[in-house]
């Protein structure tokens, strides 16, 4: 369970930002999230003592009595490990930002564009480097997916199934277009078709049109994708 917290002490900006931060979570239904708002610098401070920290901090900068580069100091003298996105109006606090080791700022207003790829972009950050994990919406609930174990997406009848390295699949409610965004940054995958996603950990050979894979299986290779494909492989391979 990802938690994120906005702390924006102007009530225009915390609505604009509640409303993107549904937004992006309906849209991303394999990454369940618990999200609270705050007001006050103080009032955060309050909660956490209470409750414990979050993995993802939305500060604004200038808040009254307590700035948002203050409180950044404070949670990092917790022992905070957090992504920390500052919410500015100005880009001189950037190097303020980078003081705390902030993974970034948003400038106000805040675009939905700009706010779905830092938000992204800080949860890729959290996942763990050395064995990376893909978070699945399944009907028996949410899965976690090691991307060492994922061969193949593949999107039809409006389903989307996930073949695992050890026979198994799994169908999850997840657009193919949002789990390309996850593993996209992971170059191990590449998407040959439309309807696929692949491991190339997994591809066996390229010949013609097709790829054949570990388990048996040959994807088309869209015409045009094909010298990418190429391209993906011989770099991941050699």
């Amino acid at each position: 369970m990802l938690k994120l917290c906005i702390c924006d002490d102007q009530p225009g900006d915390l609505e604009r930002l509640e409303g993107f931060t549904a937004e992006f979570f309906q849209s991303r239904p394999d990454l369940p999230a618990l999200v609270e708002t705050f007001r006050s610098p103080f009032d955060l401070l309050e909660r956490l003592e209470e409750k414990g920290g979050f993995d993802i901090y939305l500060l604004d900068i200038l808040m009254p009595h307590l700035s948002g580069l203050e409180l950044a100091r404070k949670l990092r003298e917790r022992g905070e490990t957090a992504q920390i996105l500052f919410l500015t109006s100005s880009r001189e606090y950037a190097l303020d930002a980078f003081a705390v080791n902030a993974a970034g700022y948003l400038l106000k207003p805040v675009e939905r564009e700009a706010f779905f790829q830092a938000v992204t972009a800080a949860a890729q950050a959290l996942a763990p480097a050395d064995d990376p994990c893909l978070l699945l919406k399944t009907r028996e609930g949410v899965r976690k997916v090691r991307l060492r174990e994922l061969v193949l997406v593949e999107s039809f009848d409006h389903r989307r199934m996930c073949t695992l390295s050890n026979g198994t699949s799994l169908e999850t409610s997840a657009t193919l277009t949002s789990l390309l965004e996850r593993l996209e940054g992971d170059g191990r995958f590449f998407s040959p078709h439309r309807a696929y996603i692949v491991n190339l950990e997994f591809i066996q050979g390229l010949a013609g049109g097709e790829l054949l894979l570990s388990n048996g299986r040959r994807l088309p290779v869209a015409r045009k994708q094909i010298p990418q494909m190429k391209k993906a492989y011989l770099n991941y391979a050699f």
